[in-house]
């Protein structure tokens, strides 16, 4: 297999999808002309069970192909980009950001002689149900 416009796992489908369905000397013929498809040469057939085939898998050739351009491009401008940076683990990052800092981005905390009062805690769920469990009056006095 020459270098193809195509990944090589769309044309192992392509060469299985129309192995299975046609038979041998058919198949053979349709994998003749996508192959001159795929290198841009004109490819005609007398085969009519190979054309049909063919003509129903041209538009998925069509999108394989622009989709492969594409992947190529981008594996092309990731090479020349250069190698990724090195990802830091959370230890490297600390001690980076630490190695910066100096005394002067320091300020002293002074504590407060009297703190203030705290506001208080709500209740918690035990105590909250506690209270929705006192005796309630069922019934109403009627008088």
């Amino acid at each position: 297999m020459k270098q193809l416009p195509v990944s090589k796992k769309v044309y192992a489908d392509i060469s299985d999808r129309l192995h299975s369905s046609l038979p041998q000397q058919s198949a053979t013929e349709a994998m003749r002309i996508v192959d001159a498809y795929l290198q841009g040469t004109p490819a005609d057939s007398a085969d009519s069970m190979a054309l049909l085939a063919f003509n129903m898998i041209r538009v998925e050739l069509d999108r394989a192909v622009i989709r492969s351009r594409r992947a190529r491009e981008r594996a092309k401008a990731r090479k020349a980009a250069g190698p990724a940076p090195k990802k830091l683990s959370p230890e490297e990052i600390i001690s980076r950001l630490m190695s910066q800092l100096t005394p002067d981005d320091f300020e002293e905390v002074t504590e407060p002689n009297e703190s203030p009062a705290s506001p208080p805690l709500p209740p918690t769920r035990r105590q909250r149900r506690k209270a929705g469990r006192t005796k309630k009056q069922r019934w109403k006095p009627l008088a």
